[in-house]
């Protein structure tokens, strides 16, 4: 993908959110393919930042109505199983935070929260995925 445009670069990022909320690499990229061609066509978008933020906010909206899957069944990335099973608005918001694809100040608007409700999402995805982890030796 380093062949992209600057403005376009995000989009590994993008498809590993994908796959964190679809839990298959499959519907990843078919998520990816339906934003990217809805954003490509849109001429209202003229900065790379807006750019982004509408296609990661269309990414989980898109995602919303698929189905958690069984970690039997789960082609994402290895090893990031739980991060899937999280309920939203927290799953989003961690994986945005965690893998630094958006600055926090940049999560409200790219989850449709408020940003005062941050802090109260991200301690509570943070507590379930904590229950969800192995506990380290």
């Amino acid at each position: 993908m380093s062949h992209l445009p600057k403005d376009w670069r995000f989009l590994r990022s993008a498809w590993l959110f994908a796959a964190i909320l679809s839990g298959s690499s499959t519907k990843a990229t078919a998520l990816l393919d339906s934003v990217f061609g809805e954003m490509i066509s849109r001429h209202d978008v003229v900065t790379s930042w807006r750019r982004r933020r509408l296609f990661f906010a269309k990414l989980l909206r898109e995602s919303s109505g698929l189905p958690r899957l069984a970690e039997a069944d789960f082609t994402g990335p290895a090893g990031l199983f739980p991060f899937h099973e999280l309920q939203e608005p927290g799953r989003s918001a961690l994986v945005l935070l965690y893998f630094r694809f958006f600055a926090p100040e940049q999560l409200a608007n790219v989850i449709g929260r408020a940003e005062k409700d941050l802090p109260g999402i991200l301690a509570n995805a943070r507590a379930e995925l904590a229950q969800k982890l192995p506990a380290s030796a």
